[in-house]
């Protein structure tokens, strides 16, 4: 059985009659120790699905419908105080920015060493000592001296290894990183990148990783699903995705990336996501798509299976010639 199973996930935002739609029947599972990435537009539904499985919803959304399953037990029936016992100790978060993420008014020790205190139960000075270990083992210098600074007083970088040293604090078997490199120059990027492998493989720590950055996906992900307007459309290993994609949105997210040749102009996806507060016939994608036909806005596509573990969510298929 997988890590964790997510099945036909539905999450609302708002009230009245045309609530947004941003998670729609979506659903993926991800093995211990197995790296998935969550890709597509800004909007797209990536942040409020991870936000749906570790119960830290906004005031006004809601999830309403489907299962998560982690480790055997479904998240969606437990009580808040049962979220509480597995959130931060056996689910792991690193939020998009640390500088709002964290507390300003603690200190760096204080705020490690508490899920250590919450949830493993030690004392303050084991704690503490634990607290040096793991701002040691994320990179961060001096780190004994760290424990008494305050967030304004580290960089970017240095507070997103603080987020990484929490959320692993207690060893999670899955970790939840949203976007986890925003705003950080790529030699931190590739450093933060590299430490969540290796935390990864050392522990077998599932990871969901969230990014709008293809490149970052392939560098770090063993499988990856893609979403487009609160759907997951295509789902599959990192090569099927780069080398064979049978959906055209995934075409068009790899057509828009830069490479190094002067000769490629980059192919931009016109027109913009649909509005998910209102009903939507046919296939979400349909009124940007390149190869449009009339039954993609007749009906829905289903996500069908178009190779091993390769699954789209698209009307064309192989033999009619459809592909990119």
């Amino acid at each position: 059985m997988a890590l964790l199973h997510v099945h036909r996930l539905s999450t609302e935002v708002g009230s009245g009659p045309a609530p947004v739609r941003a998670v729609q029947d979506v659903s993926f599972s991800i093995e211990a120790g197995q790296t998935l990435g969550l890709v597509g537009e800004s909007g797209c539904g990536k942040t409020m699905t991870a936000r749906s499985i570790a119960s830290l919803l906004p005031a006004d959304a809601r999830v309403t419908g489907g299962e998560i399953i982690f480790d055997g037990q479904n998240l969606l029936a437990l009580p808040e105080a049962g979220m509480r016992d597995i959130r931060g100790h056996r689910i792991g978060f690193v939020f998009q920015d640390p500088s709002t993420s964290l507390n300003p008014v603690y200190t760096i020790g204080m705020q490690v060493a508490e899920p250590l205190r919450q949830h493993l139960g030690l004392s303050r000075r084991n704690a503490r000592e634990r607290a040096t270990e793991l701002l040691a083992r994320v990179g961060i210098p001096s780190p004994r001296l760290r424990l008494d600074d305050y967030p304004h007083q580290l960089s970017g970088g240095m507070r997103q290894r603080v987020m990484i040293a929490i959320a692993l604090s207690c060893t999670p078997r899955l970790l939840i990183a949203d976007e986890p490199t925003t705003a950080l120059d790529v030699t931190i990027q590739a450093q933060i990148l590299e430490l969540i492998q290796e935390l990864s493989s050392e522990t077998g720590t599932a990871v969901l990783l969230i990014t709008h950055n293809l490149g970052i996906a392939a560098g770090i992900c063993d499988r990856i699903a893609v979403m487009y307007a609160g759907q997951i459309v295509e789902t599959g290993a990192v090569d099927n995705l780069f080398y064979t994609p049978k959906m055209p949105y995934s075409w068009g997210l790899l057509d828009a990336l830069p490479t190094l040749s002067d000769d490629e102009r980059l192919v931009p996806i016109e027109g913009g996501p649909p509005d998910l507060g209102t009903a939507i016939e046919g296939c979400h994608f349909a009124p940007r798509c390149r190869h449009v036909r009339p039954v993609c806005r007749q009906s829905e596509p289903a996500l069908s299976r178009r190779g091993t573990g390769h699954d789209a969510r698209c009307h064309a298929t192989e033999p009619e010639g459809w592909l990119r």
